[in-house]
């Protein structure tokens, strides 16, 4: 009978040492409002050189899906056309930087008219550098137990796992604990 308590013991112990999950979750209308913060786009206009503006640029969240919209517009002399942009963001994690970016997949917009290309623009340039949102940072990377014997348990992450629905990426980070 001695015997199961300690196999039931080491289970319970291996279990609480192997398992482990934070998350976090950023909102789409935190995204949104980061980036009415940031503002709308627009080139400084130059002689014989395109003027280019983007006008409301937010984001959709749903369905595991991350969508950038906004409204381009392109003049140059007499020429000035309107586009609406539908772009797909992908949700990256670095795990050792302990960020989320939102990378687009696609980012040239082409302006063309009649089939001919007048000018195109790169909204990764102008926003990916802006669309970064810290992780969820741990606060300690080991505790020390006060029980006989002491130990020092180390706490590592282990993966991510990005979610989107509802209007929100949920990030789940995969904890393990070692004990030193």
């Amino acid at each position: 009978m001695n015997w199961v308590k300690k196999i039931i013991s080491c289970l319970i112990y291996f279990s609480s040492i192997h398992a482990g999950e934070v998350s976090l979750s950023i909102s789409e209308e935190l995204i949104n409002q980061y980036l009415k913060i940031i503002g709308d786009y627009k080139t400084i206009s130059k002689k014989n050189k395109p003027e280019w503006s983007i006008q409301k640029p937010h984001v959709k969240l749903k369905n595991n899906e991350a969508l950038f919209l906004a409204k381009v517009i392109y003049k140059q002399g007499l020429i000035n056309i309107r586009k609406d942009i539908k772009l797909n963001l992908k949700v990256k994690y670095d795990l050792k930087k302990n960020e989320v970016f939102l990378i687009f997949d696609n980012s040239v917009i082409n302006m063309e008219r009649r089939g001919v290309l007048l000018n195109s623009i790169d909204i990764k340039e102008i926003y990916e550098p802006k669309l970064i949102f810290n992780g969820p940072k741990l606060k300690n990377k080991y505790f020390k137990t006060r029980f006989i014997p002491k130990r020092k348990i180390y706490i590592k992450p282990n993966f991510a796992e990005i979610y989107i629905e509802n209007k929100t990426i949920d990030l789940i980070l995969n904890l393990s604990f070692i004990e030193n």
